[in-house]
């Protein structure tokens, strides 16, 4: 039987660390990791395994490939930011995701960074031939790395239609598929970091609740900040949940530290410090503000083209320039005042024509921008079979997701009784 957390001789007992999905919320995990590199480094290099599903995996790649979590952390606020000048966010057909996230990796992943994660970073993705979980140890060159990282995170939908390959495999979000991710045949204990309450290691505090859901084996409490949480993850309306976020999950990992008798550890960590006060721990934070804003005005000034969606990438090469060409940044915020102007104008009738509206201008904008280019109609009557074709494996799937989360809850629900 693997120690326990509390073991007070932890430092020698190596724990496989995982990162749950977490959308933009992996700002908080970024907060945990911040906190085991000031107080307890160890902890993370010690571990034999660093597994992440969904968003969860760029966490894990920050860790195993010994990236500063600041710098991802502010990518990410960053990117949130951008995407309010966007109507519709990030259902905006303009927007990419996988291309903004292809280009955090590409500028911040070390030339080396497949020898770093090849057998301790674990990613993973979810096949869509059959639905299962796939566990991505092992890379042969950082392109690897990054394509694995790529496909973690593609949440079928969200990010776009076609999801990306992998060996010559089609694989999509791994949370999907596992929401917490373990190594199959490890004999190690896991340390989990969720950004939702519920029963993982180090979580958002949260009060007891009537209502648990659970999601492939990991509860999660369907309480109201919970739900707020899981639309900023998805979302994020405004920043300061994000920053308030990292600054939690700082907190939580100190609390966490706390609690299992780790204190003596993160005492001699902290230079000699007398007494251990989980609020001091906080001045760590404090020093470093000068040098975050520092990198937020650097990250400012690059280009929204990181994560626009990249035409001249994603279609067939033409011989015509027009079509290879990027429209100018000018006729995007163009397109988006008008489409801004015609939702204030369909606000001005009843409750139903707004409702109907809402649901109709995400079709109406994915549409138009499909179709806008003579490219993008040949690309689509190209690669219609394996669009439906695709799209039934991910109707199916996320069926039988909340379909899974459905009856696991009823049985944790009656199995209490």
């Amino acid at each position: 039987m693997a120690p326990s957390l509390s073991s007070p001789h932890y430092s020698d007992i190596p724990f496989d660390i995982s990162f749950s999905g977490s959308g933009f919320l992996s700002i908080y995990q970024l907060g945990v990791t911040l906190a085991f590199l000031k107080y307890t480094p160890w902890i993370l290099q010690s571990a034999p395994h660093i597994l992440g599903a969904s968003a969860g995996s760029l966490v894990a790649a920050t860790v195993a490939c010994e990236l500063n979590p600041i710098l991802i952390r502010d990518e990410i606020l960053l990117f949130a930011k951008q995407l309010k000048s966007f109507t519709l966010g990030v259902f905006n057909p303009s927007v990419s995701i996988s291309n903004w996230l292809r280009s955090v990796l590409r500028k911040h992943l070390p030339s080396n960074a497949h020898d770093l994660a090849n057998g301790r970073l674990c990613v993973a993705v979810t096949r869509m031939s059959d639905g299962k979980q796939l566990i991505i140890s092992e890379f042969q060159s950082r392109e690897d790395v990054e394509q694995a990282l790529l496909c973690s995170c593609y949440l079928s939908g969200y990010c776009g239609f076609l999801s990306p390959f992998f060996n010559g495999e089609r694989c999509m979000d791994g949370g999907v598929s596992g929401f917490l991710p373990r190594m199959p045949e490890s004999s190690n204990s896991t340390l989990s970091v969720c950004p939702f309450s519920g029963d993982a290691d180090i979580c958002p505090p949260g009060p007891p609740c009537t209502i648990e859901m659970e999601i492939n084996g990991v509860m999660i409490k369907g309480n109201r900040d919970n739900c707020r949480r899981m639309i900023s993850a998805l979302y994020p309306f405004r920043l300061e949940p994000l920053e308030q976020a990292f600054d939690s999950g700082y907190k939580d990992c100190i609390q966490f530290l706390w609690s299992k008798d780790l204190v003596s550890c993160v005492m001699s960590v902290s230079e000699g410090s007398p007494s251990y006060d989980p609020t001091n721990a906080l001045k760590y934070l404090e020093t470093t503000r000068v040098e975050e804003e520092e990198m937020r005005r650097e990250n400012q000034a690059s280009a929204l083209t990181s994560f626009t969606d990249c035409r001249s990438k994603q279609m067939v090469d033409s011989t015509d320039p027009e079509n290879t060409k990027d429209p100018p940044l000018h006729f995007e915020v163009v397109k988006n005042v008008l489409l801004g102007h015609v939702t204030s104008y369909l606000s001005m009738f009843g409750l139903p024509v707004i409702m109907l509206s809402n649901l109709l201008l995400p079709l109406v904008v994915s549409f138009y921008a499909l179709l806008q280019s003579r490219q993008r109609r040949k690309l689509l009557l190209r690669e219609a079979p394996e669009f439906v074709y695709g799209l039934l494996l991910v109707t199916k799937y996320f069926g039988l997701f909340f379909l899974n989360i459905l009856i696991c809850t009823t049985k944790r629900h009656i199995t209490d009784r």
